[in-house]
């Protein structure tokens, strides 16, 4: 009885924990969101209240560094190029990485029909497992009916 109490309590929080961690990652997500809006809006409002200003000379630095960063990625024989070796590098391993994600997942026939074999062989285990384990509950349910019945006379004779 007590175990089946502890069983039913663990199942229930471990229900509860999984609720809890999809809340958690579905929180996370709705604050990035928002984060997000958030940001956009100050940017908005910040747009608005500069419109009509003249830059000022950290923002006109930064606008520099800007340009100079564009130009270089910009420039045929630097980084542009670079860039587009990376990428048809990347496409060359996502093409090959497919492949071999397809061909690492078959299983011959034998190999298939010696994992059922085993699994059959686990769940029996399992079944016998499970049919002991309530043998030995019910086992013990006698013992305390026993002990029970036993310290009612005993509390008896001692009264």
């Amino acid at each position: 009885m007590d175990l089946q109490i502890i069983s039913s309590d663990i199942s229930e929080l471990q229900k509860n924990q999984a609720t809890t961690v999809a809340k958690i990652a579905q929180y996370k997500r709705k604050l990035m969101d928002l984060s997000h809006r958030v940001l956009q809006v100050l940017i908005k409002q910040e747009i608005q209240r500069k419109s009509g200003y003249a830059i000022q000379v950290d923002e006109e630095h930064l606008r520099v560094q800007l340009d100079t960063i564009q130009s270089e990625l910009n420039a045929p024989t630097q980084f542009k190029g670079r860039l587009n070796e990376l990428m048809s590098q990347i496409r060359m391993q996502n093409h090959f990485g497919a492949v071999r994600s397809e061909e690492r997942y078959s299983v011959d026939a034998d190999l298939l029909r010696e994992i059922k074999q085993h699994l059959k062989q686990q769940q029996d285990g399992l079944s016998h497992l499970i049919s002991v384990i309530k043998d030995d509950l019910e086992d013990i349910k006698l013992i305390e009916h026993g002990l029970s019945d036993s310290g009612h006379m005993r509390g008896g004779k001692l009264s």
